[in-house]
């Protein structure tokens, strides 16, 4: 939108503006989910956000090829939920996004993400959320234990995103412990998974060098 665009519309008002939202709203599900995150509360976002992700959870009706877009745009608003609720607090960004990632299995379920729209909102979109809060989270070797927990059951391929970038919020004494528990895993962990941990691995030693 061009700046002459925007101080034409401020210059129709406040009431205006909000009458046309409104009528957009009634006939446009994201437009009234952007206004209702706006006037919501940081604890009502948080609040919207976690309903959502147990929705997801629950869900068992599988949209059409066409749908996966709206299902995505979906996903993302979740995530602006996730920002406007813990936009200061690290520990409840970081638990939330987590969270967000837990529900990857269901929604592939959902979906036929062929296109990759939907993948894209995790290894992206979460990953960079995430990061945002990530580095400053004050426990580090909690946090490690965090992401270790989520990525050693990782079956659809997303969860991997918050290994690749480990260098960004953790330090090198914490991947190399991570190192190690991937590394005890393909010992001990079975064969099915041996693939998806080596492939931890790899990019955790990687980072280090």
């Amino acid at each position: 939108m061009s700046d002459d665009t925007k101080q034409r519309l401020m210059a129709l008002g406040e009431g205006a503006l909000a009458d046309a939202l409104l009528e957009l709203g009634n006939t446009h599900p994201d437009v009234l989910d952007v206004i209702s995150r706006m006037l919501a509360t940081a604890d009502e976002n948080v609040e919207r956000a976690r309903e959502k992700l147990s929705e997801l959870k629950s869900s068992e009706n599988h949209l059409p090829w066409e749908e996966t877009s709206t299902l995505a745009n979906h996903l993302v608003g979740i995530l602006d939920d996730i920002c406007a609720g813990a936009a200061e607090k690290p520990c409840l960004g970081v638990e939330l996004v987590l969270g967000f990632f837990e529900t990857d299995e269901a929604v592939f379920e959902l979906c036929d993400d062929s296109g990759g729209e939907v993948g894209d909102v995790y290894t992206h979109k979460a990953r960079d959320l995430f990061l945002s809060y990530a580095p400053h989270h004050p426990t580090k070797e909690d946090l490690a234990d965090r992401v270790f927990d989520l990525t050693r059951t990782d079956t659809c391929g997303v969860r991997i995103a918050l290994i690749d970038c480990a260098e960004d919020y953790l330090p090198p004494t914490d991947i190399k412990r991570l190192i190690s528990r991937f590394r005890e895993l393909l010992h001990s962990g079975g064969k099915s998974r041996q693939r998806d941990w080596q492939a931890c691995i790899d990019s955790l030693v990687e980072q280090m060098e």
